[in-house]
């Protein structure tokens, strides 16, 4: 982004090339020029309660005035990414959309270290019936700690058991959730002014580089002379 004077915030780093600011966007943005930044990469709170912990529950990612000074510092036809969850994401694009931007696509990050948080159904009907489990093998350690909620530690472990009563039996394999492996990315885009081709020639922004991001194949392409 260009050098912005900015009284209210630390510049972290700065260079010819741009002004890295660290503070709060709601003080920093309105304090930047109209139409000055070319792009907005931002990775805002899912809004979940993650652990309790306050930062997560304020509301930032779905309010709209945040999203409208966003709006007025893109440039027209600057594109907008933004990182959410997988069970508010819909809020966060409605609130991206009210503020202005069209909603141009869906982008997914696809991982696979994503512990579940599920409910296993057929322990809970034993439980509540008060039936003891048998063990059934050794104890597997999880991908994340239940006590600490921290991925990538070694969890306090799974014991395998079998149901024990005929309810059970019925529910066994069932759970409450889905292991989370992915998180959707809005790509919204503030409107153009006239033609795209007037747009990026007079701002610079406005289309996307396609060919910059075409994913090849080791035998070629299954579709002509492209990868896709």
């Amino acid at each position: 982004m260009g050098k912005q004077t900015c009284d209210l915030c630390m510049i972290f780093y700065s260079s010819k090339q741009f002004t890295l600011y660290n503070g709060d966007s709601k003080q920093i943005l309105p304090t930047m020029a109209e139409n000055s930044i070319d792009s907005v990469v931002c990775d805002p709170p899912y809004e979940l309660g993650f652990m309790g912990k306050s930062w997560d529950c304020t509301g930032i990612a779905n309010d709209v005035q945040l999203w409208k000074e966003v709006l007025r510092v893109l440039k027209p036809g600057g594109h907008l990414l933004a990182f959410s969850g997988s069970r508010t994401y819909h809020r966060m694009a409605v609130a991206i959309e009210d503020a202005g931007f069209e909603i141009r696509d869906q982008i997914m990050w696809v991982y696979g270290s994503g512990f579940p948080k599920s409910h296993d159904v057929s322990k809970a009907i034993d439980k509540a019936a008060g039936a003891e489990r048998e063990v059934v093998g050794e104890t597997r350690k999880g991908a994340q700690s239940e006590s600490t909620g921290r991925y990538g530690a070694w969890g306090d472990g799974i014991t395998p058991t079998a149901p024990a009563t005929a309810a059970a039996k019925q529910w066994q394999g069932w759970g409450t959730a889905l292991k989370p492996a992915h998180e959707p990315i809005v790509l919204a885009r503030k409107p153009v002014k006239g033609t795209v081709a007037n747009n990026v020639l007079t701002y610079g922004v406005g289309g996307i580089n396609i060919d910059g991001t075409r994913v090849g194949s080791e035998g070629g392409s299954t579709r002509g002379d492209k990868p896709s």
